[in-house]
């Protein structure tokens, strides 16, 4: 491509230290930053690019070439104004294909960060939103009061007095940095100083956790966005461990809740629902060892089977269905059901 290309040691040297620094853009961003580049008119040539980009300009003539052949778009070089531009507009950027399932998908995650409105982490995903849903232009046509009225979520996860907390959380699991707070458990009456490096933020039923490794109990723990307090992000990061994973963390357990005691431990439980409930349960996927047969001609009651390996949140679970469940196995969780709904019985005599 007929550009002077003087400034490419200063420029090869500058990407160099930005790749050490981990500040290189990744190829999809790097396209995309060239794209608006182009689109403005202003004419970029492979030097301003780079600057821009913060990489070489083999970089740049390397993504532009993939634009032209692999993307399609018509780029191409102005020798008169030293700079590249579009022959034809460019409306729709080809990576850019959505269908009617990616806009509902949009829809929702739009809903899903309304209450971070006004925080610093709103601002940047409303520039991605506004990247995102820019896009659509040529594919599909359609205003958010359009969706609005189509689809609708239900309020759930972040309450606004917990938003400054989440985006700080937030932050601290992106930039993998060290956190201290104060925290409450559930049996609690005082609070108590923590130090956690956060590996990952899960919702779960409404609710938000962080999980990561206790500095003073060196081990990882679950903890209740709703139960923590006086959040602070320290300057001290950490590597997060490549051997992490959400599923291998909670291992056997219902939902959220992982004790170490409960590791390697595994509860065969069956449950037996009859009625609605039949029907309810069978209609999702509660825990991925779980196993279900109709029980009867008429298939109207349902046998559940689960490997769990501690009792707490299913026996949560197992009391919400009321008399539409009954604890089969094993006996142990049966007579704390039992126990249960015996307490809860003299409540009512009372």
């Amino acid at each position: 491509m007929p550009e002077s290309s003087s400034s490419e040691g200063r420029a090869s040297r500058k990407a160099a230290h930005d790749h050490r620094s981990g500040q290189t853009r990744r190829p999809l961003e790097r396209i995309f930053a060239i794209h608006e580049a182009v689109q403005r008119g202003r004419f970029p040539n492979c030097r301003q690019l780079a600057e821009q980009i913060e990489v070489t300009q083999k970089t740049i003539q390397r993504d532009i070439t993939f634009m032209q052949n692999e993307l399609g778009l018509p780029l191409r070089y102005d020798r008169g104004r030293h700079g590249y531009h579009y022959e034809r507009p460019v409306h729709e950027f080809p990576l850019m294909r959505y269908s009617v399932e990616d806009v509902v998908a949009l829809f929702l995650a739009r809903k899903a960060v309304e209450p971070l409105q006004g925080t610093a982490l709103e601002a940047t995903l409303r520039d991605s939103f506004k990247r995102l849903s820019g896009a659509l232009q040529g594919e599909i046509s359609c205003r958010w009061s359009d969706l609005d009225e189509a689809f609708s979520v239900k309020d759930a996860g972040v309450v606004p007095a917990d938003v400054r907390l989440f985006e700080k959380l937030a932050r601290a699991v992106l930039e993998c940095r060290e956190i201290r707070f104060d925290y409450r458990k559930i049996d609690s009456a005082g609070w108590e100083p923590r130090r956690l490096r956060p590996f990952h933020l899960a919702d779960f039923e409404g609710g938000w956790y962080v999980i990561g490794h206790d500095l003073d109990r060196k081990a990882r723990r679950t903890f209740a966005l709703q139960r923590m307090k006086a959040v602070r992000v320290l300057q001290t990061r950490f590597a997060r461990p490549a051997d992490f994973s959400l599923s291998d963390h909670l291992g056997g357990s219902f939902g959220v809740w992982h004790r170490p005691e409960d590791k390697g431990k595994r509860h065969r439980i069956r449950l037996r629902f009859t009625g609605w409930a039949a029907r309810m349960v069978s209609e999702r996927r509660w825990h991925p060892s779980q196993e279900i047969r109709w029980i009867g001609k008429e298939k109207d009651t349902l046998e559940i089977v689960l490997e769990l390996s501690g009792f707490e949140e299913i026996s949560r679970w197992i009391l919400s269905w009321g008399p539409q469940v009954e604890v089969l196995e094993p006996e142990v969780l049966r007579d704390a059901i039992a126990d249960a709904l015996e307490e809860a019985r003299r409540h009512y005599d009372q």
